[in-house]
């Protein structure tokens, strides 16, 4: 236990980070012109009221529901453990779900429906994030208008206070001094998982909450991006590339790219691969101005040779807070059938994305940092050191 770094965690100041987040989510719901806001992510719990509770379960069985009202006032269907003090109510589960609903969950979804009701009014204008068809076809059937409730949240954590930037600065170190740990024992012999496990450990033993994927990879396996940690013993020579993906203390993300070279000299494909990564986040990153619309980032950004294109990242960057989040700005090429357009605002936060790795094949080299946009530019977030053997 010696060997695992806990870090001092911030003097966060609880009352403004839970105040700015509720007036975020109710300029959303009068923006929006909904009368309640029925809330089901774990994530969007998480930043309405702090609720944590079984998170990973509720993303697959859904226990938990949070109206909440215009006034910003709170009523929590479900929980076992004491409600936050930001919930004004505790009332039983609606568990439209089939573990405990059975495989019919009419009855359940009409339940749920007449509380909306109660809580909204007659034909009130409700936003709910992503549920079930039944469920969806009972506030129907009641006559409410139903709108989506996952863009009012996605623009409601858009935009960050100074409270969740210092928490997001706390994920970040967490994550950087597990690193440390990783790049320490990465030698001949170690595997993929054995590494990666290291990542899981800090971050629990820093109150941190999970890893959103298994992203590391090492020698041949670099090459597409995407696969997964396995029980592949590592090898000297090889490239090792990972993201961390990794939920952290007070529930905020840090979302941070490296690529590191095991025991040997490093190859001049090896060092080309990562420079050209390098000189694309560092370039993309400097894009990063409000008022510069997604499309002019996109047509912006850097180029790759036409070897590396068909094994791009799948975009140039993406929003980051507690989890990835909007907006997620796409390559120019994939511009037409995969881009949205919008506007880079201040006080937003960003993860610039590379992979570079040829379509002929051989070893794939992935960076990210984040980035918090300002009025004078970009401010890089993440600052662990890039393998000074590569460079």
């Amino acid at each position: 236990m010696a060997n695992v770094p806990v870090l001092p965690p911030p003097d966060v100041d609880r009352d403004a980070l839970v105040s700015y987040r509720r007036r975020r989510i109710i300029d959303q719901m009068e923006a929006a012109d909904v009368d309640l806001l029925v809330l089901l992510n774990p994530v969007s719990l998480r930043y309405a009221c702090d609720w944590r509770e079984y998170p990973l379960y509720q993303s697959r069985i859904q226990v938990y529901d949070l109206f909440v009202h215009g006034d910003g006032t709170m009523a929590m269907h479900g929980g076992y453990g004491s409600s936050p003090p930001t919930v004004g109510s505790a009332q039983p589960t609606h568990a439209m779900n089939s573990f405990d609903g059975g495989l019919d969950l009419t009855k359940r979804a009409r339940r749920f429906a007449a509380d909306v009701e109660a809580a909204a009014g007659p034909g009130a204008r409700v936003a709910v994030e992503p549920i079930n068809p039944s469920t969806l076809c009972a506030l129907a059937e009641r006559g409410l208008r139903v709108i989506d409730g996952e863009p009012l949240m996605e623009a409601a954590r858009h935009v960050k206070s100074p409270e969740e930037i210092g928490c997001l600065r706390h994920a970040i170190a967490v994550a950087e001094a597990a690193m440390d740990v990783m790049r320490a024992a990465l030698r001949p012999g170690v595997t993929e998982n054995q590494l990666y496990a290291l990542l899981h450990q800090v971050n629990i033993a820093n109150d941190g909450d999970w890893i959103d994927s298994r992203m590391l990879c090492s020698g041949p396996r670099t090459n597409p991006w995407y696969q997964m940690a396995t029980d592949r013993v590592i090898e000297a020579g090889d490239l090792v590339a990972f993201d961390t993906d990794m939920v952290g203390p007070f529930g905020y993300c840090a979302d941070i790219s490296r690529t590191w070279l095991t025991a040997a000299a490093p190859t001049a494909v090896q060092r080309d691969l990562h420079r050209r990564a390098l000189d694309e986040i560092t370039h993309n990153a400097s894009l990063l101005v409000p008022g510069r619309s997604f499309r002019e980032v996109a047509e912006q950004a850097y180029v790759h040779h036409d070897d590396f294109v068909p094994h791009r990242y799948t975009c140039l960057a993406h929003g980051v807070g507690m989890t990835d989040e909007y907006p997620k700005i796409a390559h120019r090429c994939d511009w037409d059938h995969a881009g949205y357009d919008g506007e880079l605002v201040a006080d937003t936060v960003l993860a610039v994305e590379s992979f570079v790795g040829s379509c002929r094949g051989g070893p794939g080299v992935k960076l990210e940092d984040m980035y918090l946009v300002t009025a004078n530019g970009p401010v890089r977030l993440s600052s662990y050191p890039f393998e000074e053997e590569l460079l």
